[in-house]
């Protein structure tokens, strides 16, 4: 899109216009990482089931995934600032409930209204900067504040979380989203789009059989941390999963408004770096979730004390996301190599270390996990788009979230029911293999993207 079009087709994005995108950008990753440090609370407060717990996470986590392509076609068809505000003001009210839920089952409903405005709210930030601001220096500036402050909300959501879990209450968590969303709303207020009317649609057929899909996997990776494999309920998730699946890939080959370009399913090296995104955010957030438990169920620690326990890894993470804005196109290849081999051999050395009993030694060691993570954030996203054709670049985008949210949601399943009789030996070796698959992903993407179109392009 050209200057002029943007110009005549959207309000001049200001800088309170800015910062409200940016706050809902905040708040997306800010409520995915810091109930982590609250959920013995809440467990306790609610008398709920380990299940129940893992599903107070994965009921925000599956609708902040499944509705993240839909929304942009919804941006583009009714236009991104009105999207937004509501989307915005639903995230809101959805805090509201969620702070004054009673039972688990209010929690974990209130949750999914919460995920699913954030699914909405995410897609419309970028698309609000990209519109708002046609000076392309200014934009792309903005657009690494935009990044900076979502690193930021989910590297040090569970410090702030903790101190705000342990001296006010776990309800406050989602309190204080209210008057911060009412401040956002108002801010951005002034700001105002023409629809594209780009007949873009999209099948409701193919998001309730990819929402079934994920939420029966889900599902069944949670019940088989309580119960044997061949249990009825366990059989019947299974059954459920593989049904939609098949259901969900006969309806998108049928379908003649399919969710996904059907170009994209031809182009391997795109798709390799696509599955390496999921297991990127399974390993990368799985930490966090690990050792949030851990600290709490194993050592003892409060919420506060557990979140500033995590700073080491923390900050490592935040200047890993600081140093990924300096990687240059032509070495970003090679950083995200050193990037998951740094993750890999980090997750393995806090596995082994831990079994000695050292708190300290065991978070000294999470830093090379907090640095690749950091690293890997934006240097996988970026590598995604230069990959992926110009054309289809807003699907490109809201596959590579989607995948990296599964990856969220599926970690929650796994490791948020594992025990802790050996430490962390388990739940890390599985964020060390984790790392390790993103390694071998990319590798085998860059082996069969041609080199030389790599070198031009960058």
């Amino acid at each position: 899109m050209s200057t002029a079009t943007v110009e005549s087709t959207a309000t001049r994005l200001s800088l309170t216009g800015v910062i409200a995108v940016s706050t809902g950008n905040f708040f997306v990753t800010f409520d995915a990482s810091a109930v982590n440090v609250a959920l013995p609370s809440i467990r306790s407060s609610l008398g709920a089931s380990s299940a129940a717990q893992q599903w107070f996470l994965d009921s925000y986590t599956i609708p902040l995934c499944v509705f993240l392509l839909a929304a942009g076609v919804v941006g583009d068809r009714w236009g991104v600032g009105r999207v937004y505000r509501w989307s915005l003001a639903a995230f809101g009210v959805a805090s509201l409930l969620c702070a004054l839920a009673q039972t688990s089952a209010e929690l974990v409903a209130a949750r999914a209204i919460q995920g699913a405005a954030a699914s909405f709210m995410l897609p419309m930030t970028l698309s609000i900067i990209t519109k708002g601001i046609p000076d392309l220096d200014r934009r792309a500036r903005t657009i690494g504040g935009w990044g900076v402050v979502g690193g930021f909300g989910i590297a040090f959501a569970p410090i702030i979380g903790g101190v705000i879990a342990n001296y006010l209450g776990w309800r406050w968590l989602f309190a204080v989203n209210v008057p911060v969303c009412a401040a956002a709303l108002l801010l951005i207020l002034r700001f105002d789009d023409v629809p594209s009317h780009s007949g873009r649609r999209f099948s409701p057929s193919g998001q309730i059989l990819f929402c079934l899909t994920l939420t029966c996997l889900t599902a069944a990776l949670i019940e088989m941390g309580r119960r044997s494999p061949g249990s009825p309920v366990v059989l019947a998730l299974v059954g459920g999963f593989v049904v939609s699946l098949a259901a969900l890939a006969a309806s998108q080959r049928l379908s003649t408004v399919p969710m996904l370009p059907r170009a994209l399913f031809t182009h391997r090296p795109f798709l390799f770096v696509v599955l390496s995104g999921g297991f990127y955010q399974l390993a990368s957030y799985g930490s966090l979730l690990v050792l949030a438990l851990y600290l709490q169920a194993k050592q003892g620690y409060s919420p506060d004390v557990a979140g500033y326990a995590l700073l080491p890894c923390c900050v490592a993470w935040l200047a890993g996301n600081a140093l990924a804005v300096k990687v240059t196109p032509a070495a970003r290849r090679r950083v995200i190599v050193a990037a998951t081999i740094l993750g890999a051999g980090g997750g393995a050395a806090v596995a082994m270390i831990s079994l000695a009993g050292s708190s300290p030694m065991t978070l000294a060691a999470t830093v090379p996990i907090g640095l690749a993570s950091g690293l890997l954030a934006s240097s996988l996203s970026a590598e995604a788009m230069h990959l992926c054709p110009a054309e289809i670049s807003g699907t490109a985008s809201g596959l590579l979230n989607t995948s990296r949210q599964t990856g969220m949601a599926i970690a929650i399943a796994v490791l948020g029911g594992l025990g802790y009789a050996h430490q962390l030996l388990v739940p890390m070796s599985i964020i060390a293999g984790a790392f390790a698959v993103v390694f071998l992903c990319c590798l085998t993407a860059f082996a069969v993207s041609a080199p030389s179109a790599h070198a031009v392009r960058s």
